[in-house]
Protein backbone atom coordinates (compact mmCIF):
# COMPACT_ATOMS: atom_id res chain seq x y z
CA UNK A 1 0.00 0.00 0.00
CA UNK A 2 1.49 3.31 -0.47
CA UNK A 3 2.36 5.14 2.45
CA UNK A 4 0.89 8.50 1.29
CA UNK A 5 -2.64 7.14 0.55
CA UNK A 6 -2.75 5.84 3.94
CA UNK A 7 -1.66 8.39 5.98
CA UNK A 8 -3.85 10.37 3.91
CA UNK A 9 -6.81 7.80 5.17
CA UNK A 10 -5.32 7.59 8.94
CA UNK A 11 -5.49 11.54 9.26
CA UNK A 12 -8.75 12.13 7.53
CA UNK A 13 -10.13 9.19 9.86
CA UNK A 14 -8.63 10.96 13.02
CA UNK A 15 -9.36 14.33 12.08
CA UNK A 16 -13.03 13.25 12.29
CA UNK A 17 -12.66 12.00 15.59
CA UNK A 18 -11.26 14.88 16.81
CA UNK A 19 -13.41 17.17 15.40
CA UNK A 20 -16.28 15.28 17.22
CA UNK A 21 -14.31 15.43 20.32
CA UNK A 22 -13.25 18.58 20.98
CA UNK A 23 -15.30 20.92 18.40
CA UNK A 24 -18.97 19.54 18.16
CA UNK A 25 -21.61 21.56 19.30
CA UNK A 26 -21.55 22.29 22.73
CA UNK A 27 -24.67 23.57 25.28
CA UNK A 28 -24.39 27.19 26.05
CA UNK A 29 -23.09 27.27 29.73
CA UNK A 30 -25.08 29.26 32.19
CA UNK A 31 -25.11 33.20 31.90
CA UNK A 32 -22.52 32.43 30.13
CA UNK A 33 -23.70 34.44 26.80
CA UNK A 34 -25.34 37.93 28.60
CA UNK A 35 -25.84 39.52 25.14
CA UNK A 36 -27.90 36.35 23.48
CA UNK A 37 -30.51 36.68 26.31
CA UNK A 38 -33.73 37.11 24.83
CA UNK A 39 -32.57 38.22 21.32
CA UNK A 40 -34.91 37.24 18.63
CA UNK A 41 -34.61 37.08 14.33
CA UNK A 42 -37.74 38.34 13.27
CA UNK A 43 -38.32 38.29 8.85
CA UNK A 44 -41.85 40.21 9.22
CA UNK A 45 -42.26 42.91 11.26
CA UNK A 46 -40.88 42.82 14.73
CA UNK A 47 -43.06 41.48 17.70
CA UNK A 48 -44.02 43.55 20.80
CA UNK A 49 -40.87 43.36 22.77
CA UNK A 50 -43.60 42.59 25.55
CA UNK A 51 -44.24 38.97 24.58
CA UNK A 52 -40.44 37.80 23.19
CA UNK A 53 -38.81 39.51 26.70
CA UNK A 54 -41.15 38.46 29.39
CA UNK A 55 -39.66 39.33 32.94
CA UNK A 56 -39.34 35.88 35.23
CA UNK A 57 -42.87 34.85 36.09
CA UNK A 58 -43.37 33.92 39.76
CA UNK A 59 -42.80 30.44 41.05
CA UNK A 60 -46.08 27.86 40.83
CA UNK A 61 -47.58 27.10 43.69
CA UNK A 62 -48.74 23.21 42.42
CA UNK A 63 -49.58 22.68 46.20
CA UNK A 64 -52.58 24.85 45.42
CA UNK A 65 -53.28 24.65 41.90
CA UNK A 66 -55.54 22.40 40.35
CA UNK A 67 -54.64 19.66 38.42
CA UNK A 68 -55.32 17.62 35.32
CA UNK A 69 -53.68 14.49 34.15
CA UNK A 70 -54.19 13.37 30.80
CA UNK A 71 -52.37 9.93 29.29
CA UNK A 72 -52.43 7.22 28.14
CA UNK A 73 -49.99 4.12 27.70
CA UNK A 74 -47.10 6.14 26.76
CA UNK A 75 -46.92 9.59 28.50
CA UNK A 76 -48.68 11.48 31.42
CA UNK A 77 -49.13 15.19 30.87
CA UNK A 78 -50.53 17.68 33.50
CA UNK A 79 -52.17 20.50 32.80
CA UNK A 80 -52.64 23.52 35.26
CA UNK A 81 -55.53 25.41 36.20
CA UNK A 82 -53.21 28.83 35.94
CA UNK A 83 -53.21 29.31 32.14
CA UNK A 84 -53.85 25.92 30.76
CA UNK A 85 -50.09 25.38 31.07
CA UNK A 86 -48.28 21.88 30.80
CA UNK A 87 -46.70 21.65 33.90
CA UNK A 88 -45.55 18.29 33.34
CA UNK A 89 -44.70 15.77 30.73
CA UNK A 90 -43.54 12.26 31.78
CA UNK A 91 -42.65 9.37 29.07
CA UNK A 92 -43.95 6.38 30.78
CA UNK A 93 -41.88 3.81 29.14
CA UNK A 94 -38.57 5.76 29.69
CA UNK A 95 -36.94 6.83 33.15
CA UNK A 96 -34.88 9.77 34.12
CA UNK A 97 -31.56 7.75 34.92
CA UNK A 98 -30.39 4.13 35.17
CA UNK A 99 -31.90 3.29 38.63
CA UNK A 100 -34.56 1.39 40.08
CA UNK A 101 -36.29 4.19 41.59
CA UNK A 102 -35.75 6.47 39.16
CA UNK A 103 -39.03 8.27 37.94
CA UNK A 104 -40.32 8.68 34.64
CA UNK A 105 -38.20 10.51 31.80
CA UNK A 106 -39.33 14.69 32.17
CA UNK A 107 -39.17 16.25 29.48
CA UNK A 108 -40.78 19.61 31.43
CA UNK A 109 -37.59 20.86 32.58
CA UNK A 110 -38.42 23.80 34.87
CA UNK A 111 -40.87 25.17 37.11
CA UNK A 112 -40.46 28.95 36.41
CA UNK A 113 -41.21 28.50 32.80
CA UNK A 114 -44.19 26.31 31.66
CA UNK A 115 -44.87 25.36 27.73
CA UNK A 116 -48.32 27.31 26.11
CA UNK A 117 -47.80 30.60 27.68
CA UNK A 118 -50.42 32.52 25.72
CA UNK A 119 -50.01 36.25 25.56
CA UNK A 120 -51.77 39.01 23.39
CA UNK A 121 -49.07 41.53 22.13
CA UNK A 122 -51.06 45.05 22.97
CA UNK A 123 -53.40 43.84 25.48
CA UNK A 124 -50.04 42.36 27.82
CA UNK A 125 -52.30 43.53 30.65
CA UNK A 126 -54.38 40.62 30.80
CA UNK A 127 -52.05 38.26 31.93
CA UNK A 128 -54.08 35.36 30.07
CA UNK A 129 -50.96 32.91 30.69
CA UNK A 130 -51.97 33.23 34.54
CA UNK A 131 -55.47 33.44 34.57
CA UNK A 132 -57.47 30.31 35.60
CA UNK A 133 -59.16 28.27 33.02
CA UNK A 134 -62.26 25.58 33.82
CA UNK A 135 -62.93 22.44 32.30
CA UNK A 136 -66.03 20.09 32.79
CA UNK A 137 -63.64 17.18 31.95
CA UNK A 138 -62.19 14.61 35.03
CA UNK A 139 -59.16 15.90 36.82
CA UNK A 140 -58.27 12.23 35.34
CA UNK A 141 -57.76 11.28 31.74
CA UNK A 142 -56.71 8.05 30.65
CA UNK A 143 -56.97 7.35 26.79
CA UNK A 144 -57.32 3.74 26.44
CA UNK A 145 -56.03 1.42 23.97
CA UNK A 146 -57.63 1.37 20.50
CA UNK A 147 -60.36 4.31 22.04
CA UNK A 148 -60.83 7.22 19.66
CA UNK A 149 -59.64 10.60 19.51
CA UNK A 150 -61.38 12.82 22.19
CA UNK A 151 -60.94 16.36 22.53
CA UNK A 152 -60.17 18.05 25.79
CA UNK A 153 -61.20 21.77 26.19
CA UNK A 154 -60.11 24.39 28.69
CA UNK A 155 -61.37 27.95 28.67
CA UNK A 156 -60.97 31.28 30.41
CA UNK A 157 -62.73 34.66 29.55
CA UNK A 158 -62.18 38.24 30.44
CA UNK A 159 -65.91 39.66 30.62
CA UNK A 160 -66.46 41.88 28.14
CA UNK A 161 -63.33 41.53 26.04
CA UNK A 162 -61.97 38.21 25.30
CA UNK A 163 -62.58 34.41 25.19
CA UNK A 164 -59.26 32.11 25.11
CA UNK A 165 -60.21 28.37 24.61
CA UNK A 166 -57.33 25.56 24.65
CA UNK A 167 -58.52 22.63 22.91
CA UNK A 168 -56.30 19.25 23.13
CA UNK A 169 -57.27 16.31 21.14
CA UNK A 170 -55.46 12.84 22.34
CA UNK A 171 -55.07 9.60 20.76
CA UNK A 172 -54.36 6.47 21.69
CA UNK A 173 -50.69 4.82 21.82
CA UNK A 174 -49.42 8.21 20.43
CA UNK A 175 -46.79 10.65 21.23
CA UNK A 176 -48.83 13.00 19.32
CA UNK A 177 -51.47 15.21 19.65
CA UNK A 178 -53.56 18.16 18.02
CA UNK A 179 -54.14 21.48 19.80
CA UNK A 180 -56.08 24.01 18.95
CA UNK A 181 -56.22 27.97 20.03
CA UNK A 182 -59.50 29.68 20.03
CA UNK A 183 -59.60 33.72 20.23
CA UNK A 184 -63.11 34.99 20.46
CA UNK A 185 -63.63 38.88 20.63
CA UNK A 186 -66.09 39.82 23.42
CA UNK A 187 -66.25 43.63 23.13
CA UNK A 188 -68.37 45.56 21.30
CA UNK A 189 -65.05 47.24 19.17
CA UNK A 190 -62.54 45.59 16.99
CA UNK A 191 -59.81 43.61 18.45
CA UNK A 192 -56.75 44.55 16.69
CA UNK A 193 -53.65 42.22 18.27
CA UNK A 194 -50.96 39.31 17.79
CA UNK A 195 -51.17 35.84 19.54
CA UNK A 196 -47.89 34.81 21.59
CA UNK A 197 -47.91 30.85 22.35
CA UNK A 198 -44.17 30.01 24.22
CA UNK A 199 -42.52 26.76 24.82
CA UNK A 200 -39.76 26.70 27.06
CA UNK A 201 -36.94 24.17 26.75
CA UNK A 202 -34.03 22.86 28.64
CA UNK A 203 -31.60 20.52 28.05
CA UNK A 204 -32.66 16.52 29.15
CA UNK A 205 -29.49 15.25 30.54
CA UNK A 206 -26.70 17.30 33.03
CA UNK A 207 -24.90 13.44 32.70
CA UNK A 208 -21.15 13.57 32.37
CA UNK A 209 -21.37 12.21 28.86
CA UNK A 210 -23.53 15.06 27.46
CA UNK A 211 -20.79 15.89 25.17
CA UNK A 212 -21.76 13.62 22.67
CA UNK A 213 -25.18 14.07 23.21
CA UNK A 214 -26.32 17.63 23.00
CA UNK A 215 -29.58 19.45 23.40
CA UNK A 216 -30.50 21.84 20.37
CA UNK A 217 -32.88 23.60 18.33
CA UNK A 218 -34.21 22.26 14.92
CA UNK A 219 -35.88 23.87 12.26
CA UNK A 220 -36.65 21.28 9.81
CA UNK A 221 -38.30 22.11 5.92
CA UNK A 222 -38.91 19.52 3.29
CA UNK A 223 -37.44 16.92 5.30
CA UNK A 224 -33.86 18.81 5.83
CA UNK A 225 -33.07 20.04 9.20
CA UNK A 226 -30.95 23.25 10.31
CA UNK A 227 -29.77 22.82 13.89
CA UNK A 228 -29.32 26.41 15.84
CA UNK A 229 -26.90 27.31 18.83
CA UNK A 230 -27.78 30.47 21.19
CA UNK A 231 -25.08 32.29 19.28
CA UNK A 232 -27.08 32.11 15.94
CA UNK A 233 -30.36 33.19 16.99
CA UNK A 234 -29.68 36.99 16.62
CA UNK A 235 -27.74 36.21 13.06
CA UNK A 236 -28.97 37.96 9.78
CA UNK A 237 -30.87 35.29 7.88
CA UNK A 238 -29.63 32.41 10.57
CA UNK A 239 -33.43 31.44 11.30
CA UNK A 240 -35.07 29.68 8.33
CA UNK A 241 -38.01 30.97 6.96
CA UNK A 242 -41.85 29.50 7.13
CA UNK A 243 -43.36 27.39 6.39
CA UNK A 244 -41.42 24.41 8.05
CA UNK A 245 -42.64 20.91 8.42
CA UNK A 246 -41.65 21.02 12.37
CA UNK A 247 -39.72 23.09 14.75
CA UNK A 248 -37.99 21.45 17.87
CA UNK A 249 -35.83 20.90 20.40
CA UNK A 250 -33.95 17.20 20.27
CA UNK A 251 -30.95 15.55 21.66
CA UNK A 252 -29.86 12.15 20.60
CA UNK A 253 -32.87 10.36 22.06
CA UNK A 254 -35.92 13.02 22.90
CA UNK A 255 -37.70 15.67 20.78
CA UNK A 256 -40.41 18.05 21.79
CA UNK A 257 -41.42 19.33 18.53
CA UNK A 258 -44.03 21.93 17.25
CA UNK A 259 -46.24 21.22 13.79
CA UNK A 260 -48.19 24.31 12.42
CA UNK A 261 -51.30 23.15 10.56
CA UNK A 262 -51.41 25.82 8.82
CA UNK A 263 -49.35 26.72 5.94
CA UNK A 264 -49.09 30.49 6.83
CA UNK A 265 -49.63 33.40 8.79
CA UNK A 266 -47.16 32.66 11.54
CA UNK A 267 -43.65 32.98 12.35
CA UNK A 268 -41.70 30.97 15.04
CA UNK A 269 -38.98 33.16 16.93
CA UNK A 270 -36.12 31.25 19.61
CA UNK A 271 -34.69 33.09 22.23
CA UNK A 272 -32.69 32.58 25.55
CA UNK A 273 -34.38 33.81 29.12
CA UNK A 274 -31.64 33.97 31.78
CA UNK A 275 -32.69 32.87 35.32
CA UNK A 276 -30.63 34.75 37.36
CA UNK A 277 -31.98 32.62 40.58
CA UNK A 278 -31.14 29.57 39.11
CA UNK A 279 -27.89 30.76 37.09
CA UNK A 280 -29.49 28.61 34.55
CA UNK A 281 -30.74 29.81 30.99
CA UNK A 282 -33.86 28.52 29.28
CA UNK A 283 -34.26 28.25 25.69
CA UNK A 284 -37.93 29.98 24.16
CA UNK A 285 -39.36 29.43 21.33
CA UNK A 286 -42.49 31.60 20.59
CA UNK A 287 -45.02 30.77 17.76
CA UNK A 288 -46.74 34.11 16.60
CA UNK A 289 -49.41 34.81 14.56
CA UNK A 290 -49.95 37.57 12.10
CA UNK A 291 -52.01 40.39 13.19
CA UNK A 292 -55.50 39.55 14.00
CA UNK A 293 -58.38 41.85 12.98
CA UNK A 294 -61.42 40.21 15.07
CA UNK A 295 -65.10 41.99 14.95
CA UNK A 296 -67.36 41.96 17.92
CA UNK A 297 -68.13 38.63 18.17
CA UNK A 298 -65.56 37.05 15.65
CA UNK A 299 -63.62 34.51 16.26
CA UNK A 300 -59.99 32.93 14.91
CA UNK A 301 -58.12 29.93 15.46
CA UNK A 302 -54.85 28.02 15.45
CA UNK A 303 -53.86 24.68 15.22
CA UNK A 304 -50.71 22.90 16.08
CA UNK A 305 -49.49 19.45 16.36
CA UNK A 306 -47.28 18.63 19.08
CA UNK A 307 -44.93 15.92 19.47
CA UNK A 308 -43.35 14.82 22.88
CA UNK A 309 -41.39 11.22 22.93
CA UNK A 310 -38.71 9.18 21.68
CA UNK A 311 -37.17 9.98 18.39
CA UNK A 312 -38.29 6.04 17.35
CA UNK A 313 -38.80 5.88 13.71
CA UNK A 314 -42.07 4.33 13.55
CA UNK A 315 -43.58 6.67 16.31
CA UNK A 316 -42.22 9.31 13.93
CA UNK A 317 -43.39 8.37 10.82
CA UNK A 318 -46.94 7.63 12.56
CA UNK A 319 -47.17 11.75 13.44
CA UNK A 320 -46.83 12.94 10.08
CA UNK A 321 -45.06 15.82 8.28
CA UNK A 322 -41.88 14.42 7.81
CA UNK A 323 -41.61 14.26 11.02
CA UNK A 324 -38.90 11.01 10.91
CA UNK A 325 -36.34 13.26 9.56
CA UNK A 326 -35.60 14.16 13.38
CA UNK A 327 -33.51 10.75 13.39
CA UNK A 328 -31.00 12.17 11.29
CA UNK A 329 -27.42 10.83 10.83
CA UNK A 330 -25.96 13.17 8.50
CA UNK A 331 -24.34 12.25 4.98
CA UNK A 332 -24.69 8.40 6.49
CA UNK A 333 -28.16 8.17 7.32
CA UNK A 334 -28.82 6.24 3.67
CA UNK A 335 -26.73 3.31 5.59
CA UNK A 336 -27.52 4.06 9.40
CA UNK A 337 -30.60 4.08 9.04
CA UNK A 338 -31.06 0.12 7.55
CA UNK A 339 -28.03 -0.83 10.02
CA UNK A 340 -30.48 -0.03 12.51
CA UNK A 341 -33.31 -1.83 11.43
CA UNK A 342 -30.98 -5.12 11.12
CA UNK A 343 -30.02 -4.51 14.70
CA UNK A 344 -33.37 -4.27 16.14
CA UNK A 345 -34.43 -7.22 14.00
CA UNK A 346 -31.72 -9.15 16.08
CA UNK A 347 -32.93 -8.13 19.30
CA UNK A 348 -36.22 -9.03 18.51
CA UNK A 349 -34.21 -12.48 19.12
CA UNK A 350 -31.67 -11.66 21.75
CA UNK A 351 -33.17 -9.22 23.68
CA UNK A 352 -29.97 -8.02 24.41
CA UNK A 353 -28.74 -4.66 22.37
CA UNK A 354 -25.07 -5.86 23.37
CA UNK A 355 -26.20 -9.35 21.49
CA UNK A 356 -27.23 -7.83 18.50
CA UNK A 357 -24.39 -5.02 17.82
CA UNK A 358 -21.72 -8.27 18.05
CA UNK A 359 -24.31 -10.02 15.76
CA UNK A 360 -24.42 -7.02 12.94
CA UNK A 361 -20.56 -6.57 13.72
CA UNK A 362 -20.16 -10.29 12.28
CA UNK A 363 -22.42 -10.03 9.47
CA UNK A 364 -20.51 -6.78 8.56
CA UNK A 365 -17.37 -8.34 8.86
CA UNK A 366 -18.56 -11.29 6.26
CA UNK A 367 -19.47 -8.84 3.73
CA UNK A 368 -16.70 -7.12 4.15
CA UNK A 369 -14.27 -10.28 4.36
CA UNK A 370 -13.53 -10.71 0.55
CA UNK A 371 -12.60 -6.93 0.55
CA UNK A 372 -10.40 -7.21 3.38
CA UNK A 373 -8.99 -10.40 2.76
CA UNK A 374 -7.81 -8.82 -1.04
CA UNK A 375 -6.45 -5.37 1.25
CA UNK A 376 -4.25 -8.17 3.32
CA UNK A 377 -3.10 -10.01 0.60
CA UNK A 378 -2.00 -7.16 -1.39
CA UNK A 379 -0.05 -5.67 1.67
CA UNK A 380 1.88 -9.28 1.95
CA UNK A 381 3.18 -8.81 -1.72
CA UNK A 382 3.91 -5.50 -1.46
CA UNK A 383 5.89 -6.29 1.77
CA UNK A 384 7.78 -8.65 -0.21
CA UNK A 385 9.10 -6.25 -3.17
CA UNK A 386 9.75 -3.71 -0.79
CA UNK A 387 13.56 -4.59 -0.42
CA UNK A 388 13.14 -3.98 -4.82
CA UNK A 389 11.17 -0.68 -4.54
CA UNK A 390 13.45 0.58 -2.22
CA UNK A 391 16.59 0.25 -4.70
CA UNK A 392 14.53 1.54 -7.27
CA UNK A 393 13.86 4.71 -5.53
CA UNK A 394 17.26 4.98 -4.32
CA UNK A 395 18.92 4.12 -7.88
CA UNK A 396 16.60 7.12 -9.67
CA UNK A 397 16.18 9.62 -7.39
CA UNK A 398 17.07 12.17 -9.07
CA UNK A 399 15.18 11.33 -12.02
CA UNK A 400 11.19 10.87 -11.06
CA UNK A 401 9.84 10.20 -14.85
CA UNK A 402 12.14 7.25 -14.74
CA UNK A 403 11.03 6.03 -10.96
CA UNK A 404 7.93 6.15 -11.39
CA UNK A 405 8.26 4.31 -15.01
CA UNK A 406 10.33 1.49 -13.20
CA UNK A 407 7.48 1.24 -10.08
CA UNK A 408 5.32 0.65 -12.57
CA UNK A 409 6.94 -1.66 -14.33
CA UNK A 410 7.88 -4.07 -11.02
CA UNK A 411 4.24 -3.88 -10.31
CA UNK A 412 3.01 -5.08 -13.58
CA UNK A 413 5.64 -8.19 -12.84
CA UNK A 414 4.41 -8.72 -9.61
CA UNK A 415 0.85 -8.45 -10.27
CA UNK A 416 0.41 -5.80 -7.17
CA UNK A 417 -1.97 -3.04 -7.65
CA UNK A 418 -0.14 -0.18 -5.31
CA UNK A 419 -3.53 0.96 -4.12
CA UNK A 420 -4.80 -2.26 -3.42
CA UNK A 421 -4.44 -2.48 0.57
CA UNK A 422 -6.03 0.75 1.01
CA UNK A 423 -9.13 0.91 -1.40
CA UNK A 424 -10.92 -1.95 0.81
CA UNK A 425 -10.06 0.14 3.64
CA UNK A 426 -11.99 3.29 2.13
CA UNK A 427 -15.05 1.60 1.45
CA UNK A 428 -15.21 0.66 4.92
CA UNK A 429 -14.86 3.73 6.48
CA UNK A 430 -18.39 4.76 5.57
CA UNK A 431 -19.78 2.23 7.13
CA UNK A 432 -18.03 2.60 10.50
CA UNK A 433 -19.23 6.51 10.24
CA UNK A 434 -22.89 5.46 9.75
CA UNK A 435 -22.49 3.04 12.89
CA UNK A 436 -20.59 5.48 14.96
CA UNK A 437 -23.67 8.02 14.47
CA UNK A 438 -26.23 5.40 14.82
CA UNK A 439 -24.93 3.72 17.76
CA UNK A 440 -24.67 7.11 19.61
CA UNK A 441 -27.80 7.66 18.94
CA UNK A 442 -30.51 5.15 18.44
CA UNK A 443 -32.82 5.80 21.45
CA UNK A 444 -33.67 2.02 21.35
CA UNK A 445 -30.14 1.82 23.11
CA UNK A 446 -31.00 4.22 25.77
CA UNK A 447 -30.69 2.18 29.33
CA UNK A 448 -29.74 -0.89 27.42
CA UNK A 449 -27.56 -3.37 29.72
CA UNK A 450 -25.07 -5.73 27.74
CA UNK A 451 -23.12 -7.61 30.40
CA UNK A 452 -21.16 -7.21 33.71
CA UNK A 453 -20.13 -3.73 34.13
CA UNK A 454 -21.93 -2.31 31.03
CA UNK A 455 -24.89 -1.37 32.19
CA UNK A 456 -26.17 1.02 29.54
CA UNK A 457 -24.48 0.95 25.87
CA UNK A 458 -25.18 4.67 25.40
CA UNK A 459 -23.06 5.34 28.24
CA UNK A 460 -19.23 5.55 28.11
CA UNK A 461 -17.56 2.25 29.55
CA UNK A 462 -16.71 2.78 33.22
CA UNK A 463 -16.10 -0.11 35.93
CA UNK A 464 -16.75 1.46 38.64
CA UNK A 465 -13.55 0.27 41.57
CA UNK A 466 -14.64 3.06 43.79
CA UNK A 467 -12.64 5.82 42.36
CA UNK A 468 -13.30 9.16 40.30
CA UNK A 469 -10.12 11.10 38.74
CA UNK A 470 -10.26 14.37 36.66
CA UNK A 471 -7.82 13.74 33.35
CA UNK A 472 -6.93 16.76 31.52
CA UNK A 473 -8.46 16.49 27.96
CA UNK A 474 -10.41 13.78 29.12
CA UNK A 475 -12.81 15.05 31.65
CA UNK A 476 -14.21 13.14 34.63
CA UNK A 477 -13.61 9.46 34.75
CA UNK A 478 -16.06 7.50 37.64
CA UNK A 479 -14.11 4.27 37.01
CA UNK A 480 -12.09 2.33 34.77
CA UNK A 481 -12.84 2.23 31.16
CA UNK A 482 -12.01 -1.64 30.54
CA UNK A 483 -13.64 -2.36 27.55
CA UNK A 484 -12.18 0.72 25.88
CA UNK A 485 -8.35 -0.29 27.19
CA UNK A 486 -9.30 -3.78 25.88
CA UNK A 487 -10.05 -1.88 22.62
CA UNK A 488 -7.33 -0.47 22.19
CA UNK A 489 -4.81 -3.44 23.10
CA UNK A 490 -6.95 -5.28 20.41
CA UNK A 491 -6.27 -3.25 17.86
CA UNK A 492 -2.41 -2.82 18.64
CA UNK A 493 -2.47 -6.50 18.26
CA UNK A 494 -4.29 -6.33 14.85
CA UNK A 495 -1.47 -3.41 13.72
CA UNK A 496 1.36 -6.06 14.69
CA UNK A 497 -0.02 -8.97 12.58
CA UNK A 498 -0.57 -6.35 9.76
CA UNK A 499 2.15 -6.61 6.73
CA UNK A 500 3.94 -3.66 6.38
CA UNK A 501 5.52 -2.10 3.17
CA UNK A 502 8.49 -1.20 5.31
CA UNK A 503 8.25 2.11 5.61
CA UNK A 504 9.49 3.23 9.35
CA UNK A 505 7.35 6.75 8.97
CA UNK A 506 3.93 4.49 7.90
CA UNK A 507 5.10 1.71 11.05
CA UNK A 508 4.88 4.58 13.58
CA UNK A 509 1.94 6.22 12.92
CA UNK A 510 0.07 2.78 12.41
CA UNK A 511 1.44 1.70 16.35
CA UNK A 512 0.17 5.15 16.99
CA UNK A 513 -3.20 4.49 16.17
CA UNK A 514 -3.89 1.86 19.03
CA UNK A 515 -3.04 4.98 21.62
CA UNK A 516 -5.27 7.68 19.63
CA UNK A 517 -8.28 5.72 19.42
CA UNK A 518 -7.99 4.48 22.82
CA UNK A 519 -7.84 7.84 23.75
CA UNK A 520 -10.74 9.05 21.69
CA UNK A 521 -13.00 6.34 22.44
CA UNK A 522 -13.06 6.95 26.43
CA UNK A 523 -16.03 9.04 26.65
CA UNK A 524 -17.72 7.27 23.43
CA UNK A 525 -20.76 5.19 24.03
CA UNK A 526 -20.24 1.00 25.13
CA UNK A 527 -22.25 -0.03 22.10
CA UNK A 528 -19.50 1.80 19.86
CA UNK A 529 -16.58 0.76 21.54
CA UNK A 530 -18.25 -3.14 21.85
CA UNK A 531 -18.17 -2.53 18.08
CA UNK A 532 -14.94 -1.64 17.03
CA UNK A 533 -13.56 -4.53 19.95
CA UNK A 534 -15.21 -7.30 18.22
CA UNK A 535 -14.17 -6.05 14.67
CA UNK A 536 -10.83 -6.50 16.01
CA UNK A 537 -10.83 -9.46 17.15
CA UNK A 538 -12.15 -10.53 14.40
CA UNK A 539 -9.80 -9.03 12.05
CA UNK A 540 -7.44 -10.49 13.95
CA UNK A 541 -8.79 -14.17 13.50
CA UNK A 542 -8.93 -12.99 9.44
CA UNK A 543 -5.08 -11.96 9.70
CA UNK A 544 -4.23 -14.42 11.24
CA UNK A 545 -5.78 -17.32 8.73
CA UNK A 546 -4.43 -15.31 6.06
CA UNK A 547 -0.52 -15.05 7.62
CA UNK A 548 -0.82 -18.70 8.09
CA UNK A 549 -2.07 -19.77 4.50
CA UNK A 550 0.78 -17.43 2.91
CA UNK A 551 3.33 -19.14 5.07
CA UNK A 552 3.94 -16.13 7.46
Amino acid sequence: MDSKALLAIVLSFLLFLAWHFYFAPKQTPPLQEKQAATTTTQPQAPPSPAVLSPALPPKVDFSTQKTWSIGDSLFRMKVIVQGARESSFELLKFKEELKPDSPPMQLIRDTAYLPLDVELLFHKDWDLYRRPFTSDVPSEIKIAPGEPPRSIPFQTEIPGKVRLTKIFTVQADSYAMDLEIQIQNLSAEKLSDQMGLSFYFKPYSDSAHQTYNQSRLTFSTNGSNHDLGAKDFAKPDAIPRPPYDWVGYQDNFFLQAIIPLTPGGYQIIPSIVNDDMQHSQVTRLVFLTDKLDLDPNESSSFKLRLYNGPKEINDLKEAGHNLSAAVDYGWFTFLAKPLLVVLRWFYSFTHNYGTAIILLTIIIKIIFWPLTQKSYTSMQKMKKIQPKIQQIREKFKDDKEKLNQELMQVYKTYKVNPMGGCLPMVLQIPVFFALYRMLNSAVELRHQPFALWIHDLTAPDRLNLGFSIDLPMIGHLDGLPVLTILMGVTMFLQQKMTPSTGDPRQEKIMLIMPVMFTFFFINFPAGLVLYWFVNNILSIAQQYWINRHAGA
